[in-house]
């Protein structure tokens, strides 16, 4: 029996994996057309290349390959940190204390204006107001907010309540004091 497909296979998922990783983070994420017409294009040509001229028993064979080197690729990614690293990536910092960092955008190839986009779709109005922004491997923007402009907690507002009633009850308090009426004898 003839094996060969099956090396055949492993190479063009080998290469297959490479090129979608060489695409890069932002391809991965939100694809453009023609980045959907890339990724579909080398999918397209591997399925040509794997079952051109072979019997049926062979396809079923290579869907079975094609799911067992998935799963045996994320088993290695969740086992080594550099497979991970060359698989999946690590975030990359695009903002660091409010300011733009110009060369990681332009190693993930994004621009300025993209780069603002994901920040309004966070709802995010000002760049000075993040202190770290993060493109996650999986194209994603992560980030965090600079301490003055991130939104109170329940904990936080509860506790400005609990102040401010003592405020007032202290304020009330000092009204009935200083109230000239009560001075007067039978008020």
């Amino acid at each position: 029996m003839n094996l060969t497909f099956l090396l055949e296979t492993l190479g063009l998922l080998f290469i297959s994996t490479l090129l979608l990783r060489i695409a890069g983070k932002k391809s991965m994420a939100k694809m453009s057309n023609l980045e959907v017409v890339i990724i579909l294009a080398i999918g397209t040509t591997m399925g040509h290349a794997t079952i051109k001229e072979h019997k049926f028993w062979q396809i079923i064979v290579i869907l079975i390959f094609f799911i067992l080197y998935l799963i045996t690729l994320q088993y290695l990614q969740i086992k080594s940190k550099t497979i991970r690293r060359y698989l999946t990536g690590n975030a990359t910092v695009v903002i660091r204390n409010g300011q733009i960092i110009g060369a990681n955008l332009k190693k993930l190839r994004m621009t300025t204006q993209q780069l603002e986009m994901k920040l309004r779709q966070k709802g995010i109005s000002f760049i000075s107001n993040v202190n770290t922004a993060t493109i996650e491997s999986d194209g994603e923007l992560g980030y965090e907010l600079m301490e003055h402009a991130q939104p109170i907690t329940r904990e936080e507002l509860l506790k400005l309540i609990k102040e401010n009633q003592n405020e007032y009850l202290q304020n009330d308090q000092n009204k009935k004091q200083d109230n000239l009426f009560n001075k007067v004898p039978g008020v």
